[in-house]
């Protein structure tokens, strides 16, 4: 993941320096740099990313025991197709895409760091049988709001997207907003 970073930054960072070149050149006198230099401060770099759904508990249900079954909403049976396969989720994406929300090591999009800026009323409900989100993570999420009402329901056996469990998920947010605001 370092290493997918370094080519991220990499190429972010050659882009800025052509921006920065290019405000010294003038267009209508020095045509041809101008030109290269705009073309290297606009490039967008595509990366090819392998292995975004390399997770082992994917694959070993006794990694975070839940109710999920094996494999991944993105892959479903088998994360191996989306890990190597044609056109796997995240495969193509900018640097900045990279850096921004899949990278490890560089991306500040985890829900559960953010939670303490929620002071709202927060009600968390957590399908048990998600394949992607696994119950520590749901616990965290809702331990580190800064909310001084929050609420965390399990719904056991829900997967993912609720399905076959909407009614159930529906009444408890009916519930949890009519103690609310009645």
């Amino acid at each position: 993941m370092a290493r997918i970073d370094e080519i991220a930054k990499a190429s972010i960072a050659e882009s800025g320096v052509a921006g920065s070149q290019l405000r010294g050149v003038e267009a209508s006198t020095q045509t041809l740099q101008w030109r290269e230099l705009r073309r290297r401060a606009v490039f967008t770099k595509y990366m090819v990313i392998y292995r975004t759904l390399a997770d082992p508990a994917y694959l070993d249900l006794s990694i975070d025991p839940d109710d999920r079954p094996m494999g991944s909403l993105f892959a479903f049976p088998d994360p191996f197709d989306a890990n190597y396969g044609r056109g796997g989720l995240g495969r193509s994406m900018t640097a900045r895409g990279w850096l921004s929300t899949w990278s490890g090591l560089s991306s500040h999009a985890k829900l559960a760091d953010t939670m303490p800026n929620v002071k709202v009323p927060t009600l968390l409900l957590h399908p048990t049988a998600d394949t992607e989100i696994r119950l520590w993570q749901a616990k965290e999420i809702v331990d580190n709001s800064g909310a001084a009402d929050k609420t965390y329901i399990e719904m056991k056996g829900a997967p993912h997207y609720l399905e076959g469990h909407r009614q159930v998920a529906l009444a408890h947010v009916a519930e949890w907003l009519a103690k609310r605001f009645p």
